[in-house]
């Protein structure tokens, strides 16, 4: 399967679970709306939980690696809390009712990449304290990326990430006057 005919997929599937819910999306009307044969699908994804890390993956290399080479981290992370929200239903969906992708996992890993990417370009080393700090701050952002869209008085993204971006100059700032 081409790379198109696979986005395409992932389209399909966000479409499909933010209207109806991920339990509600069966592999054949995926098959059916994307224009796809049952075996090109099933060359390509195991099942629709296959497909499910293959669209967040695929959502979070266009939010974060993407951009890494030409947008600063302050302007990525809008950027990620954005299509947090545009894709609310998805997220909404498929982190509440199914068990067998781990969503945040999945984010936090690019989030990680992001983290990595500033500790570097801030000069700090990439050790101990460094690494605790990569792991927990990427899944504490990749909660609050998931939970707020799903809370009942939602704040706009981009306060989201203006917090995001203070912690973290916060966080470099003391890091610097400490050394």
């Amino acid at each position: 399967m081409s790379e198109d005919l696979k986005s395409r997929s992932a389209l399909v599937l966000r479409a499909e679970v933010a209207e109806t819910g991920f339990n509600h999306v069966s592999v054949v009307h995926l098959m059916k709306k994307s224009g796809i044969r049952r075996q090109t699908f099933y060359d390509n994804f195991q099942d629709k939980y296959d497909l499910l890390g293959y669209t967040i993956q695929a959502m979070m290399e266009a939010d974060v690696e993407s951009n890494i080479d030409r947008l600063n981290w302050e302007e990525i992370i809008p950027q990620v809390f954005y299509s947090a929200e545009l894709n609310r239903d998805f997220y909404k969906s498929v982190y509440s009712s199914q068990k067998e992708i781990d969503v945040i996992g999945e984010i936090s890993r690019h989030i990680t990449v992001l983290l990595r990417k500033i500790i570097k370009e801030e000069g700090m080393t990439d050790n101990h304290k460094a690494s605790d700090f990569v792991t927990v701050f990427s899944i504490g952002l990749t909660y609050t990326m998931i939970d707020n869209p799903l809370s009942h008085h939602p704040l706009d993204y981009d306060v989201i990430a203006d917090r995001v971006n203070s912690a973290l100059h916060f966080t470099l700032s003391n890091h610097t006057s400490e050394e």
